[in-house]
């Protein structure tokens, strides 16, 4: 969150309160060790992206690949 300076990577907001920021995977790691662990695989998202746009780009690039 610090590296981020605490800004939603997709809406970039500033959030001082950093129970509102999620630390989310960019690519979803899907019990993959390393990208779990994968530091540049990281990124800060305000609370509310990461419940509704980041879920819904998810959703829509898994449905594609099936």
């Amino acid at each position: 969150m610090l590296a981020a300076g605490f800004t939603c990577a997709m809406c970039g907001k500033t959030e001082a309160d950093t129970s509102k920021l999620v630390a989310d995977h960019k690519i979803p790691h899907r019990n993959n060790p390393a990208l779990f662990f994968d530091r540049k695989n990281l990124q800060a998202l305000c609370a509310t992206c990461h419940s509704s746009d980041k879920q819904k780009l998810e959703r829509d690039q898994y449905s594609e690949i099936e």
